[in-house]
């Protein structure tokens, strides 16, 4: 595919800085609202939030938001990679359209033409991870339905965002040329400089949280964050202190002999769902009648290997 207007400058086509600065933004501000929204969304699924943090362990618990912050990171870019890729030609269409629509307009006829380059949501990065969400796409297919449909959805809201945020950002390459067309003043450039920076910064904050907001993988990458981290054991052994090893025993799980000693009792196959963060543990209870509870069980009584 080539640029909709051969003798377009090269300026206005992203440069290595500008990547690098927008990529900078998109870790900063994305590592601070995924982070807490990581927590958020745990202590959420969990039923509870960690109680006593100190700082070691708020490190700790911290450095769990950062693991889900590169997986989700990866997620992003699958997602907004696909996303590229199927909207790239619909939104050169819709973007000629416009062109036509305008150039036809009396009330715009005297107005700037502004050729967009699209290449960035086609180069060989972006088709690379491209197919690597539509193999996501084909194994969510495979599996459920659903799911795959509300990927692709995703993704093609993605796309449309990214198609936005180069439509404003061009809009923002030519105001800062500061060049004064027809009637505008310099301050009417500069309020119209101002907006088109705040639009790209929304834009890439919608690309940002959009698959935390509504995406189908969000539970799975926060679990897995916490399991990678040590934080949530699904199939631990514990062993639990009087008298908190009777509420324990009075669920489905089996009590043992604990090489703790006899205040201790063992329990195994037990779901951690949270432990090493704060002043108490806390496992879920699976009971007779199929729906399990989640039970807080104070640091200093349960010791998990």
């Amino acid at each position: 595919m080539k640029s909709d207007n051969p003798c377009e400058s090269s300026a206005t086509k992203l440069t290595l800085k500008e990547m690098v600065d927008l990529g900078g933004s998109f870790v900063r501000w994305g590592s601070l609202a995924t982070g807490g929204l990581c927590l958020l969304l745990y202590s959420n699924e969990i039923g509870q939030f960690p109680e006593g943090l100190n700082l070691g362990e708020g490190l700790a618990f911290y450095l769990v938001c950062a693991g889900f912050w590169i997986a989700y990171s990866l997620y992003v870019l699958i997602l907004t990679a696909l996303g590229s890729l199927i909207m790239v030609l619909p939104a050169r269409a819709a973007y000629r359209a416009f062109r036509r629509r305008r150039a036809l307009s009396k009330t715009h006829r005297n107005s700037v033409d502004l050729p967009i380059d699209f290449s960035p949501m086609y180069d060989l990065p972006c088709v690379g991870l491209a197919l690597v969400g539509l193999l996501v796409l084909v194994i969510h297919a495979a599996t459920d339905l659903t799911r795959a449909a509300l990927f692709l959805a995703l993704a093609i809201l993605e796309g449309v965002l990214v198609a936005t945020f180069l439509l404003v950002r061009r809009r923002h390459v030519h105001l800062s040329a500061g060049l004064l067309v027809h009637s505008d003043t310099q301050e009417d450039i500069k309020r119209k400089r101002s907006a088109t920076a705040l639009a790209q910064q929304v834009a890439i904050g919608f690309i940002v949280l959009a698959p935390l907001a509504v995406g189908p993988e969000r539970f799975g990458l926060v679990e897995t964050a916490f399991k990678t981290a040590q934080l949530r054991k699904d199939n631990a052994v514990i062993h639990v202190k009087k008298p908190w090893s009777v509420r324990v025993a009075s669920s489905k799980l089996v009590p043992g002999k604990s090489f703790l000693g006899d205040e201790y009792e063992e329990f195994r196959g037990v779901k951690v769902l949270l432990r090493s963060v704060g002043e108490k543990v806390v496992i879920e209870l699976p009971n007779a009648g199929g729906a399990a509870a989640k039970l807080p069980i104070p640091a200093d009584s349960i010791f998990v290997e």
